[in-house]
């Protein structure tokens, strides 16, 4: 004699309904910590809030012709191109492959003729770690900064190498490479 068939439908799967009745006691619970740690995070500083405390100065995005030493914008030809990478110790790019590097949506560090050597070397490592859309060389247009980073209609001059300042040169590389016309 066979045992009687039970309905499928029946079984209630207990498994579901243990994970189903803890889901709903705790993910209130959840909820409510998630929030509570997150109001503590502190924000991500802006590149403003960056400059400022490495004592460097940033201008973007101006109304009109936005004229900046060095250019953050300019005229060019078309075949005047320049590598990305570093160009420190080296023959710069010309200003018109810079200039077409930078509508591009490269991002240029640029230092005086003046600098000290051991404010290069801290540069050409950092531009060294990650050359993707980058160029740094020797200014060409006698710039008064130290030190400088600019993107499309965007400048950042600073007046030493220190850690503050390689910060926050490595901050506008991270957020502004890629601006440009878009060609």
């Amino acid at each position: 004699m066979r045992p009687p068939a039970t309905d499928p439908t029946s079984r209630a799967p207990i498994p579901a309904l243990i994970a189903l009745a803890l889901l709903l006691a705790l993910g209130p619970a959840m909820l409510v910590a998630d929030r509570g740690a997150g109001s503590k995070r502190t924000p991500a500083a802006t590149l403003g809030d960056l400059a400022r405390r490495a004592g460097c100065q940033l201008r973007e995005f101006e109304d009109g012709a936005m004229r900046t030493n060095p250019p953050v914008t300019g005229s060019f030809v078309e075949r005047i191109r320049a590598r990305d990478g570093s160009y420190a110790g080296r023959k710069p790019p010309s200003p018109m492959a810079t200039i077409h590097a930078l509508l591009h949506g490269r991002v240029l560090i640029q230092y005086r003729a003046d600098i000290r050597d051991g404010e290069l070397r801290a540069l050409d490592k950092l531009a060294r770690r990650d050359t993707e859309a980058l160029l740094l060389f020797e200014n060409q247009t006698q710039m008064r900064a130290r030190v400088a980073a600019t993107a499309y209609l965007s400048v950042m001059t600073c007046p030493r190498v220190d850690r503050p300042t390689l910060r926050a040169l490595d901050a506008f590389r991270a957020r502004r490479r890629g601006f440009g016309q878009s060609f």
